[in-house]
């Protein structure tokens, strides 16, 4: 093995090994039941919701012909000294996996987003574009309230761009 190569083989075991270590770094905190600091911001910013399967649901206008749906997770993730969760809305869905250049265009959006990114999840036979941001665990009603419309009128304007429709 020639000395460039025994580079690149430290380089990616160093590589691994940071990607494993923040993996451990981070633990998730799964709840069991809606966390009530979100509740209690929600009320105060005086915004109705539903409970889904422990998280919260949003239906918001986005004006007199269009809406869009956001979610707020109850579970955590814990990076000390962080205590972070997601704010979540789905812009697309489609059959089979993302297609490169939708792909391609929600990393160009990516780089104009302050707050948030673009995230395509896929399953077994269909994707979602999900736009998600993370905001404080024990954000107040003003900065939940300023990271839900962020992530409402992001997830809105892909949505619109891409079918012109109002799914979600």
């Amino acid at each position: 093995m020639n000395q460039r190569s025994s580079l690149r083989v430290v380089a990616g075991m160093t590589l691994l090994l940071s990607a494993s270590f923040v993996t451990h770094a981070q633990a998730q905190v799964a709840a069991t039941a809606p966390d009530a600091r979100v509740e209690t911001a929600l009320k105060a910013a005086q915004l109705g919701f539903l409970i889904d399967e422990g998280d919260f649901r949003l239906d918001y206008k986005v004006d007199a012909t269009r809406s869009q749906r956001v979610w707020i997770a109850s579970a955590t993730t814990s990076l000390p000294p962080l205590e972070i969760r997601d704010v979540w809305s789905v812009a697309a869905r489609g059959k089979g996996t993302v297609p490169a250049d939708l792909a391609v265009h929600l990393l160009q959006e990516n780089v104009r987003m302050v707050l948030g990114a673009w995230q395509v999840n896929q399953g077994k036979d269909e994707y979602l574009v999900v736009f998600s941001a993370q905001v404080n665990a024990d954000a107040d009603a003003a900065a939940l309230r300023e990271v839900i419309e962020v992530v409402m009128y992001s997830a809105d304007r892909i949505e619109k761009e891409l079918s012109g429709k109002d799914e979600f």
